[in-house]
Formats: structure tokens, C-alpha cells, sequence
């Protein structure tokens, strides 16, 4: 081999050095050198022997390696469709495990790109139900100055903001961050300096700024010249002094900004004062020696030290609520993670789901493995019989395993990097994210890892039963029932497994059905959802009529039949809440929490959701009219039950409201809440709020309401120079964004379920075809002796009932087990809803017709006169 022919003058070299040195030791010990020489020969021993040895040792392993997979490939060559049907369902198991893992990487593995990201560590405050929350700066200040765990921390949140550099406005996403938060990450500038402590002060000198190195080539073209330059957001003037480092994006999972501002710049008195202002994230770097356990501890004595003067000041029926919150410390080496609680139970479920079809396309690789053996039953029989050790046999056929793992995992690969592709789109679904996907050494690790384990799992139990053959003496042909037992116990399996996977599917592609088929409250096809931004801030007059004039604009707009605006949309995820009081003879007269919206005039009749009693809201409902508001049937039938509500009163935060009309219950922040006791106010009567607070609303008067977007843009601009349209998307789009881990679940949960049925199906034509080949003397003889062809349909058939019967069962068993763990991400179904299972069963019951199909058609028209010639 030519690796050995490679290998031999290196270990010649080697030999020939080492009896060198023990000839120069004798000399140096005053032997004479001839003599040496004959003692260092005599000592040394045979080298042209001990290089054979070492070649053996070192070659021949390495040789017949390289022999077995050529042999692998040749076999695999002269059976095209063994290596085809056992590769396709390998790429499918491969790409599927390497794509899921992919995304797992990147939303909940991969590291931030910074100095010993293991010891950054995550404060929050935790919610009753364990749910971490934001905080705010008074309390982001408590645990900075007194965790003494920490060395630093910083403070973030993310923005949009529309900035003018020489004259042109430009849209951009904004990091806003506390003096310490590139201290803390230990980043360096890629050019400048980044910012420090002096530069987060009111009392800076400069306010100063830091973009991102994509945004330096976008806007800058890398140009140094850049340093210095300055640039406007809401009438303050910034320079920028530095651009971050190429490897690095953001301390927050998939946010991409293209400028860092300083927070406390950038926030107003009352976020920088109000300890109840919850809206930062809050990281912190670990001691030298300190542990995480120990800055958790000390987070939660001293929020218990924050939040006791902070409940003596709210009434006492919100005490007991704001005293159950507390606080927690957690590792942040990803940074700060928006993803992690939201996504890290669906994702491990779709691992578990992808690996099961790993599992489903081993065991049929190993039934064809196990079919092809016997076929080979006189090969290795002669192989046997000339002396081949079994050792030797286990190898080969591992090997030829192996070299179909690896085509299929190579395969499966180049197909991940597609699918992960389109897993982020579908995750993403339009945001303002960027995860990136590529692969890193843990993705080439799980997949190596995934290969070694499929190779074992589908190759040694074919290879262990393949060389326990006895020799026969006259090789005659070999019996298979020994093997066609296993393969249909192997068949069992895969319909076990597939059952769980179906039913899997079928509970998550229901719940995804079930949420877009609920009730919403407002008729959503045909809405338009926009959202804009200033340029500049407005005054309070000014953002009024700006409102006024572009609602007035958008209801004028061909084809519009009706708009309105609100601050929260049904559906958008945001919510806002208020303690409210009811006044007169209320049927529950206790202060209670209530969801909040300021809509503008025309805001029910836009969205269809229909008024009960009273009226809307209208142009009259101005700041020099008494204040009112409208409630929902939730908020009616809670307070007053089935009294009269119009004219009742209500307060909140000592505002008090007239209620002149009721309307139907909505969702409001998801849809999956029971319907919410709702208050809505007058967006015209409060404080004037700039354009870009609210979300504006166009219903389409036919048609897709995309072609709309033009015009709105135009619209836009028209109602003031100053405004952009900054997105317009459906109103279908909003609800699947806020949806996604159910829209991920149900859409791949439904795609793997049907590549389950179609190894499982791959399985089971395989045993079933290798059957009907075997067994063709056998249907000779039954037809010439009088058997019809359905009699020979029943028997294949009935090969398929006795193998789907026991899989089922068992795959009803394991899926009653597994489903409870995803209780909580179903919607309208229970885990062991009947339905399901009957559905799941009758899937697959077609899909084993379908692959058993081929085998029955070819059993019933075996020609008896050929097959007896053949015999």
C-alpha cells in the first residue's frame, strides 16, 4: 500500500538513529568502534525484522481499512438501490438532527464572543410564577453598588431611532448601555476607543457614541475618517468616538445594533427615578473565586432590602403581589437571552423529535442491513470457510456501515445548512433579529457524534448476526427465519416509534390550528398594521395634529374603508396594566388590576369588534370634554354583573372616567388568555403622545391589504415632513409573530412526523420486499397447488397486521408517557385526547398499506412455473 510504502523509510530513519546512539554510547565507554558496532548489532537485534513488525503494527490496520471501504464502495456500486433507499433516509435523520442542533446552538449554546463569558452572570427580578423580568435603574444601581460578589455591571435595552448625519436621515437599531458595559464584556475597539463610566454622566463633556463595524462599512465604507464625526437624535448632538469589534454584535441574542448610546443620556427623569420604571437587563461579571450561588444569594437579600419601603408605598391590596416577586442570579455566558425561556422547551422538544427519527432511520438502516446479509449468506459463508475471522467479518461490515453514515452525514450536513436557513426565517418571521447558523466545532462535533452513534445502532447487530453463520459444508442455501424474526421485531420498533412522533405531530399541529380557529374578538383579514417614526420630537400641539391630520389622511386613501390607531395592538405581546376603582353600587367594589389601551375614534368599527351598548369614540372626545371611557363585557360582567353600566364611573391613578360604551371581549396580549377585563380611554383626551407611541390600523375595503402600503407610506409623509412609515405588515403576520414557538412546533413538529412515516414506511417495504424475493419458491408452489391471489394478498398482509398491531400498541404505551411533558404547550387539546391517537393510527396504518403496497402486488403475480425453475 502506498501508505506503507510511505511509512517505511521513516521507520528505517528511526531504527538506523537508535542504533546509531547506542554506538556512540560504547565508544564513548572506550570500546572500540568495530567492537561497539558488533555489541550495539548483538543488543539492538534484527532491524530489517523489527521494521517488518513495526509495519505490521503500524500498516496493516491502516491498509485494511483502506481495503474495507473500497470493498464498501464496490458493494455499494453494484447495489444501487440498497445504497440509495439507506442513504435517503440517513440524509433525512442527519440533516433534520444537524439543522435542529443548529438553531439549539445559536439560540442556546453559543457563547458571546467576548472575554470569559462563563463569568458573566444575569440579575433579575423573578415573577410568582418564576418568570424573569426587567429591571429598573434604581434597582440596577442597588445591586451594582452592594452585590459584592461582582467586580462590574452594566445595564442595557435596545431602541430605534431616526438620526441625521450631514443632512440625511437614516433609521437605526440602538444598544443603550450603562458606563461599565464594554468594561465588563472586556472588548476592544476595533478602531477609537469604546465607551467608559465618564461618558454614561449627565455631566459629560462630550456625548459621545460608538457604531458597530458593520455599520462603519455600510454608512462609512471603513473610512478612519469616521472618528469624529458627529450625528443628531432627538436634538442632541452625538460624536462618534469608536467602532466595536467585527466578532462582536450585541450583549443581547439576536440584536444587531448599529449604535451604542450611553443609557442615562438617553433615558427621561422619570425611568432614571422611578424604582417601579422596570424596562433594563442587567449582567454583572463575577469576582475572582466568586460563584454564581454566591451572587445569588446576596441578590435576594438585597431585593428584600429594595422592595420592602417600595410595597409600604402601593395600596394595600397590591402588596402581597409586589412582596411575592424576588430576585435571581443566573449564568449569562449567551448574554442576555430573550430566547431562553421562551424557546429552550420547544427546541429541546424538537431535538428529542429529531433524534427519534435518528433512531427510525438506524433501525432501518439495520432491517436492510440485516436483509442484505442474508443475501450475502453464501459469501460470507465461503469467506467463513477459507479462514476469515469473525472479527474480521464484524469489521467489514461495520466499515460498510460506516461509509453509508458518513455519505448520509455528509449529505445531511450540506442539507442542514438549507434547512437551519429556513428554521431562522420561519423563527424570525420579519423582526428585527439576526441569529446566524453557521456551523461552529460543536455542530461538526454533534454531528460526528450522531454518526459514530448511528453507525453503532445500525451496524453491529447486522454484523453480529451475519457472522454467526455455521459453515456449510456444501453452501447450500441458507435459511433467513432466524433474521426475519429480528427484522420484524426491528419494523415493531420503527412503528412504535413513528406512533409516538405522529401523535406528536398531531397534538402540535392541532394546537396551532386550534389557536388560529379561536376566537379573537376582531375580524383580522383585511387589516394593515403600521407603525411610524419621527425624525425629530414633537411638542405636545404639534403631536396632536401630526395624529389627527394622518388618521384624517389614512381614512381618505382609495380603497381604505376605515383606520384608526392604538398604543397596544390585540395580539402584539405588549401589555399595559392599572389598578382601577368603580364608583356607585358595583357588584365587586375592591381595587383590581386592569388591561389598559388609548385608542383613537373609529378604533371598533376598524377592527369589527362589535359595540354593546353605548357608543365609540368620536372626534368630539377632545381634552376640553368631561373624560370617558368604554370597558368590555369581561370588566361589565365583573364589576356590575348584569346591571347597567353607562354612566358609572371609574378612577385610576386619580383620573376618574365616565364609561359610555361596552364592547365585545378581545384578546389582548395572546391567544391563548381567557378574555380580559379591558379599559379603554380616549387617545385625545391624555397627554399628547408623539405619532410613533401609537400603532396605526387600515382595513382594506377588498383584497390583499399589502397593496395598501404605497399609498400609506405616501400618506405618511404627507401628514408631516418629519414622519417615516417604519413597518406595515397584516394583521396575519402580527399573530404568527406572536405565536412562534406553537408555529415552530406545529409546522416541523408535522413536517418530521411525516418524514417518520416515511422511514418507517422505508423500513417495512424493505423487510416486506426482501420477504416476497425470499419467499418466492414458497408462492410458486402454494398457486400450483390452487392458491388465488387474494389468498396470496392475506398472507403478505397478514405478515404487515401481526408487525403494525404490536408497534401501535407499544407507540400508544410510550406516547401516553412522553406527551405529559408538553402539557403546557398545547391549546385546546389534552395529551391523551382520543382523537389523536385514532388519527395518528389510521396515518399510519395508510402509510404501512402504502409501502406494503409493491410487495403484496408483486407476491400475488409470482409466475409458478418460473419460480419453480428457479428452485
Amino acid at each position: 500500500m502506498w501508505c506503507s510504502k510511505r511509512a517505511r523509510p521513516r521507520v528505517r530513519d528511526e531504527l538506523q538513529f537508535h542504533r546509531d546512539q547506542l554506538i556512540e554510547h560504547y565508544v564513548a565507554a572506550g570500546t572500540d568502534r568495530t567492537e561497539a558496532e558488533r555489541r550495539a548489532f548483538l543488543d539492538f537485534g534484527n532491524v530489517v525484522g523489527i521494521e517488518e513488525a513495526v509495519r505490521d503494527v503500524r500498516g496493516r490496520r491502516l491498509a485494511d481499512l483502506t481495503q474495507d471501504v473500497r470493498y464498501a464502495l464496490r458493494t455499494l456500486r453494484r447495489n444501487p438501490g440498497f445504497a440509495a433507499v439507506a442513504v435517503l433516509s440517513l440524509v433525512l435523520a442527519m440533516g433534520a438532527n444537524t439543522a435542529v442542533f443548529s438553531v439549539v446552538n445559536a439560540v442556546l449554546l453559543r457563547p458571546l464572543p467576548v472575554h470569559e463569558p462563563d463569568r458573566l452572570v444575569q440579575i433579575t427580578r423573578v415573577s410568582p410564577d418564576g418568570r424573569p423580568a426587567n429591571v429598573s435603574y434604581p434597582l440596577f444601581e442597588h445591586f451594582r453598588d452592594n452585590v459584592q460578589s461582582i467586580s462590574s455591571a452594566f445595564a442595557h435595552t435596545t431602541a430605534s431611532e431616526s438620526i441625521a448625519i450631514d443632512g440625511e436621515d437614516d433609521f437605526v437599531t440602538v444598544d443603550l448601555v450603562s458606563g461599565d458595559y464594554f468594561a465588563v464584556l472586556g472588548l476592544n475597539p476595533a478602531a477609537g476607543r469604546l465607551l467608559g463610566p465618564a461618558d454614561d454622566a449627565l455631566s459629560a463633556s462630550l456625548s459621545a457614541a460608538v457604531i458597530s463595524d458593520g455599520y462603519w462599512q455600510r454608512r462609512f465604507g471603513r473610512s478612519p475618517l469616521a472618528i469624529g464625526r458627529t450625528f443628531a437624535i432627538r436634538n442632541r448632538v452625538f460624536t462618534i468616538v469608536g467602532v466595536t469589534p467585527s466578532s462582536f454584535r450585541s450583549a443581547r441574542v439576536g440584536s444587531n445594533p448599529d449604535i451604542t448610546l450611553p443609557l442615562l443620556l438617553m433615558m427621561n427623569e422619570g425611568q432614571r427615578r422611578e424604582a417601579t420604571s422596570n424596562f433594563l437587563k442587567l449582567v454583572a461579571r463575577l469576582k475572582p473565586g466568586a460563584s454564581v450561588e454566591q451572587a445569588n444569594a446576596e441578590a435576594e437579600v438585597l431585593w428584600g432590602a429594595f422592595v420592602t419601603p417600595l410595597a409600604a408605598q402601593v395600596p394595600e391590596s397590591r402588596r402581597a403581589e409586589l412582596l411575592a416577586w424576588q430576585a435571581r442570579a443566573f449564568p449569562a455566558a449567551d448574554g442576555i437571552n430573550p430566547f431562553r425561556d421562551d424557546l429552550a422547551q420547544p427546541l429541546l422538544v424538537l431535538m428529542g423529535i429529531v433524534a427519534l427519527i435518528l433512531m427510525l432511520a438506524c433501525l432501518n438502516l439495520s432491517g436492510l442491513l440485516l436483509a442484505r446479509a442474508a443475501a450475502r449468506a453464501r459469501e460470507i459463508s465461503i469467506r467463513l470457510a477459507i479462514g476469515a475471522g469473525r472479527g474480521r467479518l464484524i469489521r467489514q461490515f461495520l466499515t460498510e456501515t460506516l461509509v453509508l453514515v458518513v455519505i448520509g452525514g455528509a449529505a445531511g450536513l450540506a442539507t442542514a445548512g438549507w434547512l437551519s436557513a429556513r428554521l431562522v426565517t420561519m423563527f424570525v418571521n420579519g423582526r428585527n433579529l439576526e441569529l446566524s447558523v453557521a456551523p461552529d466545532w460543536r455542530v461538526f462535533a454533534f454531528t460526528a457524534v450522531a454518526a459514530v452513534v448511528a453507525c453503532c445502532l445500525a451496524g453491529l447487530v447486522p454484523a453480529m448476526g451475519a457472522v454467526r453463520l455455521n459453515v456449510n459444508p456444501a453452501l447450500k442455501t441458507m435459511g433467513t427465519h432466524g433474521r426475519c424474526r429480528l427484522g420484524k421485531a426491528l419494523v415493531v420498533v420503527q412503528l412504535a416509534i413513528s406512533m409516538v412522533l405522529v401523535v406528536g405531530a398531531t397534538l402540535f399541529v392541532g394546537t396551532l390550528a386550534k389557536l388560529y380557529a379561536v376566537d379573537r374578538g376582531f375580524d383580522s383579514d383585511g387589516l394593515l398594521v403600521v407603525s411610524v417614526r419621527s425624525t425629530r420630537p414633537y411638542s405636545a400641539d404639534r403631536a396632536l395634529g401630526v395624529h389627527g391630520a394622518l388618521l384624517a389622511r389614512l381614512r381618505t386613501l382609495p380603497g381604505v374603508r376605515a383606520a384608526s390607531a392604538a398604543q397596544v395592538v390585540p395580539i402584539s405581546g405588549n401589555d399595559w396594566t392599572r389598578s382601577v376603582q368603580v364608583h356607585g353600587d358595583a357588584v365587586v367594589s375592591r381595587e383590581s388590576t386592569t388591561a389598559f389601551n388609548a385608542i383613537a375614534p373609529d378604533y371598533f368599527a376598524t377592527l369589527g369588534t362589535p359595540v354593546l351598548a353605548g357608543r365609540e369614540f368620536n372626534e368630539r372626545d377632545t381634552s376640553g370634554t368631561p373624560l370617558v371611557a368604554i370597558v368590555n363585557d369581561a370588566f361589565a360582567q365583573y364589576f356590575f354583573g348584569h346591571r347597567s353600566v353607562l354612566g358609572r364611573r371609574v378612577t385610576s391613578l386619580d383620573v376618574t372616567y365616565e364609561i359610555v360604551g361596552v364592547v365585545s371581549n378581545s384578546k389582548y396580549e395572546d391567544l391563548r388568555e381567557a378574555a380580559r377585563r379591558t379599559l379603554y380611554i380616549a387617545g385625545m383626551q391624555r397627554e399628547a403622545e408623539p405619532p410613533s407611541r401609537y400603532t396605526y390600523l387600515v382595513r382594506a375595503g377588498a383584497g390583499d391589504p399589502r397593496h395598501l402600503v404605497l399609498s400609506v407610506e405616501h400618506a405618511v409623509r404627507d401628514a408631516d415632513a418629519d414622519l417615516r412609515m417604519r413597518t406595515a405588515m397584516t394583521y396575519a403576520t402580527l399573530i404568527d409573530r406572536s405565536i412562534p414557538a406553537e408555529r415552530i412546533l406545529g409546522m416541523l413538529g408535522g413536517l418530521f412526523g411525516l418524514v417518520a412515516l416515511v422511514v418507517a414506511g422505508i423500513g417495512l417495504f424493505g423487510l416486506l420486499a426482501f420477504q416476497v424475493a425470499r419467499r418466492t419458491s414458497e408462492f410458486g408452489v402454494r398457486i400450483a397447488l390452487g392458491a388465488t391471489r387474494w389468498s396470496m394478498i392475506r398472507l403478505v398482509l397478514s405478515d404487515v397486521v401481526w408487525m403494525f398491531v404490536p408497534g401501535v400498541a407499544i407507540g400508544v404505551g410510550l406516547a401516553l408517557m412522553v406527551t405529559g411533558f408538553a402539557r403546557g404547550m398545547l391549546f385546546g387539546l389534552a395529551p391523551t385526547e382520543p382523537g389523536v391517537f385514532v388519527v395518528a393510527a389510521s396515518v399510519l396504518a395508510c402509510a404501512a398499506i402504502l409501502a406494503a403496497w409493491w410487495p403484496v402486488r408483486r407476491a400475488s403475480r409470482v409466475d409458478p412455473l418460473v419460480a419453480l425453475r428457479h428452485e
